[in-house]
């Protein structure tokens, strides 16, 4: 080979490593900068209806709760809810993306979203509401990142705790308090799915947690979320029908239909909490033998 075609050899893998770095920083401007949830606490920008604000939320802020002091029934729920494959993609559910794209190109409009949790998170810590192509894109790459960066338990501590369940009540410890009056852990699998069911839209769809009554399409979602939790083993049978007999605010669900023996049948909802111990057995009474009477 003579020099100028080894010039331009290394001219050409020179340009190319040029432009390969130039993509690489370029992704990485555009990138959320998730690498701060690794510690926290963060500035997030909210839209309530009251108009934009500023938070510091993250661990050790005092509304901050920790993921092992949420009832199970809870994440379970917004799992099925929101995104039932999380533990098995790494950012992207791209099932549901091509699920998403057929549906929306038969809609001819933006119908149907895809977003996993992590998406989520990276959209409420770091980008705006607006849904455009651009916004989506970041979210993408920042997801990725981030599932790579946090553990699965980390990413839903932050999900939990960024997200809103309508009224301006963001996380799951206000959500607790504000419309059930109690605590995180304490929460049942009925107000775990009522507060699942209206996270894809809060504002519209929290009409039924403020009213205590669900609406005739909270009904409908608020069934179909405990059958899947029923589906994929979060839930045994007998707690099924119990969730179904009073999920409506102790009314049961338009869906559910009274068997034979409904009302008769205890469920044991911890059975694991404790253990029926046998009656002890009743005690003998003792035998005083009748003493032989001498005569004279």
């Amino acid at each position: 080979m003579n020099v100028a075609g080894q010039d331009w050899k290394k001219l050409a893998v020179a340009f190319s490593f040029a432009l390969l770095v130039l993509l690489c920083s370029g992704l990485l401007l555009l990138t959320p900068p998730v690498w701060q949830l690794k510690k926290g606490p963060i500035e997030i920008m909210r839209w309530p209806k009251s108009g934009a604000q500023v938070f510091v939320v993250g661990p050790e802020t005092p509304h901050w709760t920790p993921i092992h002091k949420v009832s199970k029934h809870v994440i379970n729920a917004i799992m099925v809810s929101e995104d039932a494959r999380y533990f098995e993609h790494g950012g992207l559910d791209w099932r549901e993306i091509q699920r998403s794209v057929e549906f929306n190109m038969e809609q001819k409009r933006y119908a149907r979203g895809a977003s996993t949790i992590t998406q989520q998170v990276v959209k409420m810590a770091f980008l705006n509401p607006q849904k455009n192509l651009f916004r989506k894109f970041r979210e993408a790459l920042g997801a990725v990142l981030l599932e790579a960066i946090l553990s699965k338990d980390e990413i839903l501590e932050w999900y939990i705790n960024l997200v809103e369940f309508g009224d301006g009540v963001f996380g799951i410890q206000a959500a607790a308090r504000h419309f059930f009056q109690t605590t995180p852990e304490l929460l049942t699998i009925q107000d775990g799915a009522n507060l699942a069911l209206v996270i894809p839209s809060p504002n519209n769809w929290s009409k039924g947690l403020r009213q205590k009554k669900l609406t005739p399409f909270g009904h409908q979602r608020y069934a179909k979320i405990i059958e899947e939790m029923y589906n994929l083993g979060f839930i045994t049978p007998a707690l099924q029908r119990s969730a179904l007999a009073t999920g409506d605010f102790g009314r049961p669900v338009k869906s559910y239909e009274p068997k034979e023996g409904d009302l008769d049948e205890k469920i044991d909802l911890y059975p694991d909490l404790h253990e029926r111990a046998a009656p002890p057995p009743a005690a003998k009474k003792a035998v005083v033998p009748h003493s032989k009477k001498h005569h004279p």
